[in-house]
């Protein structure tokens, strides 16, 4: 599978922020809301970071670029 991730819609937010049923991977800490693309079709995503140095990596990124940031294989 290749997802591209065209741009960050909202954050970075810490998951304290997040409600208490919401479900989220262990060990993160930072979530950012993303345009993707999977397959032709757009959609907002959520991606999760350990940090939030990773998380300001793709923010920064997305505020110099126009491309993708292309992930390939099994994204959960």
């Amino acid at each position: 599978m290749t997802v591209k991730v065209w741009g960050v819609v909202q954050g970075p937010m810490s998951v304290d922020d997040l409600p208490d049923d919401e479900e989220m991977p262990e060990d993160m800490e930072w979530f950012m809301i993303c345009k993707t693309e999977v397959d032709g079709v757009v959609e907002d995503t959520n991606f999760w970071f350990e940090d939030l140095d990773q998380a300001y990596t793709w923010q920064k990124y997305f505020t110099k670029q126009i491309e993708p940031i292309v992930i390939e294989g099994d994204v959960d």
